[in-house]
């Protein structure tokens, strides 16, 4: 039997499955006062949403054989001890993409039709507002997916089977792309000619503030940017100047930089934006599916197998 540690509640399904196995489960929360560091010391096995495993916090963590995420941002997980310690790291993948892309689609067809200052002012003057402002078609539009993962695969066809919008495209690890999304390797285009862009890609390095101020004023007058990727994809300073000038249609974002976002934050007042907390994975459908992958990968790792979603 071994321990596993679960650092913040989850669906029931994936506890359940993990003591059905006859491991021991806890959670951090019912430890009354410890520290996350003390918990880990004698842990087999954590399953983590988003607290931090840094290096320093898991270094007394003899025992620890494998950190399961409960997601696929591994952000904040130290990748780097984990291989040095030999503790294997593990994803649940596709576990929730289908809810993240149908989140980034309703996002872009919401500030479409300018859903939210419609209703806010039909309830501010009465009826007369419909008078007051205009939708637009989504049909039709080109859409730029940025990250051609499960999730912007999801998004591909959705927008392109059921709206007939043009995809384009950009994925530096992909050469091939499905029949219907045209892949570039030219990040400046996907701002360029798109309607709409949406970020799917994984914050590294190289990717923080792709969406940066040069980026931003590329983009088409009246064109829309989403986010339900990581909040550090996009410098938040350029994009409000941007709105605040009229340049950008609007915004839909699920993450911010820092999270949560700060109560006075500018992007809270603007009308043309739609900001959630982190919320496009939240669905009933994927709770299930997320927590049951990261608690069978737990098992698969302790049981001397290596599941799809390990990436250390």
């Amino acid at each position: 039997m071994a321990k596993v540690l679960i650092t913040e509640q989850l669906h029931p399904a994936g506890p359940e499955l993990l003591r059905a196995q006859g491991h021991q489960v806890v959670f951090f929360e019912d430890l009354g006062g410890k520290t996350l560091e003390e918990t880990l010391v004698d842990a087999d096995a954590v399953l983590v949403r988003i607290s931090e495993l840094r290096g320093e916090l898991l270094k007394d963590a003899k025992h620890l054989k494998v950190i399961s995420k409960h997601g696929v941002g591994v952000d904040n997980i130290d990748l780097d001890y984990c291989r040095g310690a030999g503790i294997a790291v593990t994803i649940a993948p596709n576990g929730n993409s289908l809810s993240v892309a149908e989140h980034a689609l309703t996002m872009m067809l919401a500030l479409s039709k300018k859903l939210i200052p419609i209703t806010n002012a039909y309830w501010a003057i009465g009826f007369s507002a419909k008078n007051t402002m205009e939708g637009a078609e989504f049909t039709g539009k080109t859409v730029g997916i940025i990250g051609l993962g499960r999730i912007g695969r999801h998004l591909a066809r959705m927008v392109t089977h059921a709206f007939g919008a043009r995809v384009i495209a950009y994925d530096p690890y992909l050469t091939q792309a499905p029949e219907e999304v045209e892949l570039t390797g030219d990040l400046d285009r996907i701002f360029r000619e798109s309607d709409f862009v949406s970020l799917h890609a994984g914050l590294t390095p190289e990717t923080r503030h792709m969406a940066d101020r040069r980026r931003l004023a590329m983009m088409k007058p009246g064109a829309v940017l989403i986010n339900c990727a990581r909040g550090g994809l996009v410098d938040e300073a350029a994009l409000v100047e941007a709105l605040e000038a009229g340049r950008l249609g609007g915004a839909g974002l699920d993450v911010t930089e820092p999270e949560p976002a700060r109560p006075d934050h500018p992007l809270f007042r603007m009308p043309n934006v739609i900001l959630t907390p982190h919320f496009a994975p939240d669905t009933i459908e994927a709770a299930v599916r997320v927590s049951t992958m990261a608690a069978q990968n737990i098992i698969d790792v302790l049981s001397g197998k290596r599941p799809e979603g390990q990436i250390v």
